[in-house]
């Protein structure tokens, strides 16, 4: 098959259906590859080499690829990622405009009329996260439908010493919550 040549220039991230089309490999070449093992399918229309590792960053590139426009991991999946709660979460969360949509199963958005994309995302490889400390006033914000999660990873970021007090104040500022914050932030120091 043609399209067999160009499994080297998928490289470690997942890849599209539409990446894969533009690298000359048709739905029937697709279909073949993975029947035969040499094309690992990880969601609707992505997929990546079979030798590599499907860990959660794997699962993070893969979600952003599927969502049209701007998006960030966000709330549970950047918790889990920083170790923060010991719930796994059962789909990747992710930030996006107000207007961002998703049918997939495995992905969760939170949406946003205004999501500070410049405060607190950090990049990593081949896709973006909230930071630690946005992370964590986020799900303080969010008490309503995390209940103390946000509170938990508080305590375990300042026990553990990842983050300061004066850092997740800074970012609470910078998010317009500092007085939602600031009763946590006293009882824990």
């Amino acid at each position: 098959m043609a399209g067999r040549h160009n499994l080297n220039k998928i490289g470690d991230s997942p890849i599209t259906r539409k990446d894969l089309e533009r690298l000359g490999i048709s739905r029937n070449v697709l279909e073949a590859l993975i029947k035969e093992d040499k094309l690992l399918r990880i969601g609707r229309g992505v997929y990546q080499l079979p030798n590599l590792d499907l860990d959660n960053e794997s699962l993070y590139r893969a979600a952003i690829k599927r969502i049209k426009g701007k998006s960030a991991v966000c709330l549970m999946s950047a918790l889990s990622q920083y170790n923060l709660t010991d719930e796994i979460p059962k789909q990747t969360w992710l930030l996006v405009n107000a207007d961002g949509r998703s049918y997939h199963k495995d992905i969760r958005l939170y949406r946003s009329r205004n999501p500070n994309w410049k405060i607190g995302i950090v990049k990593a490889d081949g896709y973006q996260i909230t930071s630690l400390e946005r992370t964590i006033v986020d799900a303080i914000k969010l008490k309503k439908k995390f209940g103390n999660l946000g509170i938990e990873a508080l305590k375990k970021a300042l026990k553990e010493k990842l983050t300061t007090a004066s850092k997740i104040m800074d970012m609470a500022t910078k998010l317009d919550a500092d007085e939602l914050v600031l009763p946590y932030l006293q009882a824990l120091t």
